[in-house]
């Protein structure tokens, strides 16, 4: 059982619930005040959230529960979003924001993917369009950029099970990015009857309103954190305020689930990038906080216009990634 990820474990052996089916275990009326009302379920769904094992799972789900009541609270935040940190506002029901998504979400594909960290495989990755960044290195470009398949929540779900039945060891929201889908999502993970972990697969650029809903269906962030500064953030993915962003949610994630990081080495930003990050992750996440050292950059997108960046990472910059990593860090992928 790898360090840190003792609960996602539990979950696929079957001895402990996924929290999304806990919530949907939890009763909730109908109620115009839904932001209160989430105030005083949520308290009662932290009480039972480490305490419960799979026995629950016995019990009906409610025919309205926390789970949904969570669904009408991120469709009404859609009326003026702050699902990022951007926080455009946007009534996406009339126009899209900054992310360009609105109402209806898409997705590209769905597999069981197995080129994801050893715990994770096989991996049951939905890849949703559209992003809360600009990367002008992005390698997904193409999912990015574009709507895709229309997402109906009872066939994904069903896909979901189908997926579990087939041998995948959770559902991975990813992208793209499915910071700006949740609305979707929950309302997808109704429709599942499979106790499976959720891993979401975020930039982390999403914002406390938005944390505050989600991280109680989350079993494990498996989070980006690209950036060591808020300059290179501001100059190659236009993120402001960055890294008190990205660190603040890796902080409260932690309490919330259970975490696995991962970091893309960049050519020229081992000092600026990568150190500062592995420096903080040591400090305030532990020496033992799972972490994956990714070396797979390559200049894709528009980073022939950026010079500094508009190359491979070459044999001296792994070195010195590695090296500083392993002298902060001793749980690597």
């Amino acid at each position: 059982m790898v360090k840190g990820l003792e609960r996602y474990a539990e979950i696929n052996a079957g001895n402990l619930p996924a929290k999304f089916q806990i919530a949907k275990r939890i009763p909730a009326d109908k109620t115009d005040s839904l932001y209160d009302a989430h105030r005083d379920l949520k308290k009662e769904f932290l009480k039972c959230w480490k305490k419960v094992d799979a026995s629950i799972l016995e019990e009906k789900p409610a025919d309205y529960s926390f789970l949904h009541l969570k669904v009408d609270l991120l469709n009404e935040m859609l009326k003026e979003c702050v699902f990022c940190q951007r926080k455009c506002r946007v009534n996406r029901y009339e126009r899209r924001g900054y992310c360009k998504t609105g109402a209806e979400s898409y997705y590209s594909s769905e597999f069981l993917h197995f080129g994801e960290e050893p715990e994770l495989v096989p991996s049951h990755t939905i890849f949703f369009n559209r992003c809360t960044f600009s990367c002008v290195f992005c390698q997904n470009w193409d999912i990015v950029c574009r709507d895709d398949t229309p997402v109906n929540p009872k066939e994904l779900a069903y896909l979901i099970d189908i997926r579990r039945r087939q041998g995948s060891r959770n559902v991975n929201f990813v992208g793209g990015n499915p910071d700006q889908h949740a609305h979707t999502i929950l309302e997808v993970l109704i429709h599942v009857n499979s106790s499976l972990p959720v891993v979401w697969n975020s930039n982390m650029y999403h914002s406390v309103e938005l944390a505050g809903v989600i991280e109680d269906v989350i079993d494990l962030w498996l989070g980006d954190f690209k950036y060591g500064n808020d300059d290179c953030a501001a100059k190659y993915s236009n993120a402001g305020n960055y890294f008190e962003t990205v660190t603040g949610n890796f902080l409260r994630a932690k309490k919330h689930g259970e975490l696995l990081i991962r970091h893309l080495v960049m050519p020229g930003h081992v000092e600026c990038c990568t150190e500062r990050i592995v420096k903080w992750v040591s400090k305030n996440l532990g020496r033992d906080t799972r972490f994956n050292l990714m070396f797979q950059y390559w200049p894709a997108y528009r980073a022939n216009e950026f010079p500094e960046i508009s190359r491979r990472l070459n044999r001296g910059e792994i070195k010195q990634a590695i090296k500083v990593t392993s002298v902060h860090l001793d749980n690597l992928v």
